[in-house]
């Protein structure tokens, strides 16, 4: 007797499972992070909304400056000084945007996998109609597609403050801070951290221990970055007059690498050079101009001499390829960080929980 075997119904179940499979990671990721997901959210819409208006407020002593810089000694760039509460707020935020990344990588990064086996959930997730490996992408992916939407949000408003900061103020995009924190940097790195907290999470399997390892990383690759994207190209040397009108080198957020002080009264090179090039001493240079407590006689008596500076520089229109640099470089460590997360989740034992 022939068995006729209807296998449409397996095949719905199939189907059916697959999409449940796909709501249940969905359902069980917002479960999960919810709290830390909706706290992201939270943080990221107060950094914005407190950039926008910031963004507004420089807009406003722009306008009252003329539309350009700021002098130091009217009331708009006193506003700006160092102690004043617009200048300190400016650097608080911009500190919150810098480690902005390191929060993403400790409280969204970390807990994928290391929260998994400390609650030993692993076997109990990957015994359903999912495999580890869809498990794992589901999540890193819809986690991940939130982290960059949030530090898109983010980081175009941190873009947009810090440019206009450099409107009225003696900043340059160039410089560390605002440098990281415009372009597509802010994503690249949240990105990057974010998946290096799920891979040291997976791979110490304990939250507290990654978390520590998660900061040290963080730091160690910032200082890392800060000391070496100066010189990612090969710098521009310019000579500049001192005491008298200054070159344009130095404007349109260019970045000085070297040179560009002055010391008085050491036995040392001053930095300070002569029009044949030779470079004095700051006890030549103190006897050739003596200081004049701030007269402006010293300046003038630098002209009179025709003393100049030698300096390396970075131009502001190098600022695009250099940001893209250190994101490829960002991007290169999350797929690092990624291909590592997924050895690590081939090689787990299930039956250690």
């Amino acid at each position: 007797m022939n068995v006729v075997v209807d296998t449409a119904p397996a095949q719905r179940r199939e189907d059916a499972g697959s999409g449940a499979g796909l709501r249940g990671l969905l359902w069980l990721t917002w479960r999960q992070h919810r709290w830390t997901l909706v706290a992201t959210l939270v943080l990221a819409g107060v950094l914005a909304g407190w950039m926008t208006y910031l963004s507004m407020e420089l807009t406003d002593l722009w306008h009252q400056c003329h539309e350009t810089f700021c002098p130091e000694n009217s009331p708009q760039g006193r506003r700006l000084g160092g102690s004043e509460p617009l200048s300190l707020t400016l650097a608080a935020l911009e500190r919150l945007v810098q480690y902005m990344p390191l929060l993403v990588g400790l409280f969204i990064g970390v807990p994928v996998l290391a929260r998994e086996h400390e609650q030993r959930t692993l076997l109990l997730a990957w015994s359903q109609d999912v495999s580890p490996t869809r498990w794992l992408w589901t999540r890193l992916g819809l986690l991940g597609l939130f982290v960059a939407t949030v530090t898109a949000v983010v980081g175009v408003v941190s873009d947009h403050l810090q440019r206009t900061t450099a409107l009225v103020g003696p900043v340059t995009l160039f410089d560390y801070l605002p440098f990281l924190n415009t372009g597509m940097l802010p994503v690249a790195i949240s990105l990057a951290w974010f998946a290096v907290g799920v891979a040291l999470g997976g791979a110490i399997r304990r939250t507290l221990p990654a978390v520590f390892a998660v900061i040290a990383g963080f730091i160690g690759l910032t200082y890392l970055v800060q000391w070496r994207y100066p010189t990612l190209m090969e710098p521009l040397s310019a000579h500049r007059p001192i005491g008298g009108p200054n070159l344009d080198v130095l404007r349109g957020n260019a970045l000085v690498v070297d040179g560009g002080m002055v010391d008085y009264g050491i036995d040392g090179p001053s930095g300070a050079f002569t029009a044949s090039g030779r470079e004095l001493t700051g006890v030549e240079l103190q006897r050739l101009c003596q200081p004049d407590n701030g007269t402006g006689e010293t300046l003038a008596c630098f002209a009179r001499n025709h003393l100049e500076q030698h300096l390396l520089y970075q131009p502001g229109s190098r600022i695009p390829d250099f940001h893209l640099i250190v994101a490829s470089g960002y991007l290169g460590l999350t797929a690092l960080a990624l291909l590592a997360v997924w050895w690590i989740v081939r090689r787990i034992d299930l039956s250690a929980g």
